[in-house]
């Protein structure tokens, strides 16, 4: 029985059972997605807290230059801190301008471990980055047999015997009073392999792997009516043969899906209702020493959650926001939790400099010993 307990599975995001909340206030409002696309430099950034040990953090920065007639360079730096995802990528792009709007883009990306280096080509059609399709095939951790050469065979000496080769596609247009962006990646099956100490041919660890993500996201204004809808999908397989402890095999699967409704009261006052929704199931099994305690490993979670979001602009530089959430969570590992909670936050946009700060409070009453939940901010500038 306590072997059973112990293997009980957990992720991560279960320490905070209001994440999907957090995700609602996390995300940009489509104007602040317009003005970043109309950016080539400039940088952006949500941030928050999780729970009592993490903190969530998206950033992102833009800058490009043109070099000559022919030849530019564009920068971008994406680093996000979430449950379960850590990126941290510096890509530097110089890139051929073929025609006004074609170019032939290079890539290359470098890590503190080479090992995680990637390289790739691709191209973009656009005049800008309103209106733009681009597509870009990448080479994950090419250096990574090379920063190992000099390791000793074994567990720890993991090369690869078929390279990671990752295509991404993002289409993104924007008209008066409506947006749609989508991007596609797909990522071939890799093969890493290790080998026992003074023998190449014997396979002591095999780990193969496969990740597809589809994110995508449309709004579009009716008269005082705005309707958006948002759609987040990822999926991927894990496989793992180690002669010292067995075989792992992993699928997971995760949707995010946000339909939007607004409404324009008056020219100062605009209504929002927010309907989200998370699923996820992370199957994984332990065939080599527990082929009848599959089930045991398998995980699964619905959330669903609304947010009503009215805001206030009295004319000049700020907008007001007034807000509430409510949450309703359930996992096949015994977590069933309600959440409301408040919302109180404003913007501020001057020029090149936008800021949001939206404080979260309790809504279920009577409340702990304090109203504070959680404090997200948004910061937005154009260099």
């Amino acid at each position: 029985m306590l072997l059973l307990l112990s293997l009980w599975m957990f992720v991560p995001e279960d320490s905070n059972t209001q994440y999907l909340l957090d995700k609602q206030i996390a995300q940009y409002f489509p104007e602040w997605e317009v003005r970043f696309d109309s950016m080539t430099q400039g940088l952006r950034t949500s941030q928050g807290c999780l729970d009592v040990l993490y903190w969530y953090i998206d950033l992102e920065t833009r800058y490009e230059v043109m070099l000559s007639r022919l030849l530019g360079l564009r920068y971008r730096n994406r680093y996000l801190g979430d449950y379960g995802v850590h990126i941290n990528d510096h890509w530097f792009e110089p890139f051929f301008q073929i025609r006004p709007r074609l170019r032939l883009l290079l890539s290359i990306t470098t890590h503190y471990y080479k090992g995680e280096d990637e390289i790739g080509a691709g191209w973009f059609i656009g005049g800008d980055y309103t209106n733009f399709l681009e597509t870009m095939v990448h080479v994950e951790d090419f250096d990574r047999n090379f920063s190992l050469k000099d390791k000793p065979d074994g567990i720890d000496k993991r090369t690869y015997r078929q390279y990671p080769v990752r295509f991404t596609t993002t289409l993104t247009r924007n008209w008066i009073g409506g947006r749609f962006t989508a991007r596609l990646e797909l990522t071939s099956k890799y093969r890493l392999q290790s080998t026992e100490p003074g023998n190449d041919s014997l396979a002591y660890c095999t780990e193969t792997g496969q990740r597809r993500a589809l994110y995508a996201r449309m709004w579009q204004d009716l008269g005082r009516f705005t309707f958006s809808g948002l759609v987040d999908l990822e999926q991927s397989k894990l496989w793992v043969r180690d002669e010292g402890v067995g075989t792992r095999d992993e699928r997971s699967w995760e949707l995010y899906a946000e339909p939007t409704f607004g409404f324009r009261i008056n020219p100062r006052w605009h209504a929002t209702l927010y309907l989200s929704y998370n699923h996820k199931s992370l199957d994984e099994s332990l065939l080599f020493y527990f082929p009848v305690l599959d089930s045991v490993f398998d995980y699964e979670r619905d959330v669903y959650a609304y947010l009503i979001d009215a805001t206030f602009k009295p004319g000049g530089r700020f907008v007001w926001h007034f807000g509430m959430q409510r949450q309703f969570y359930y996992n096949n590992q015994g977590k069933d939790v309600l959440d409301r909670r408040l919302l109180l936050g404003f913007e501020y946009r001057y020029k090149n400099i936008w800021f949001y700060f939206v404080e979260a409070m309790e809504g279920d009453f009577p409340t702990p010993k304090w109203l504070h939940n959680h404090t997200y901010v948004q910061l937005m500038l154009r260099f």
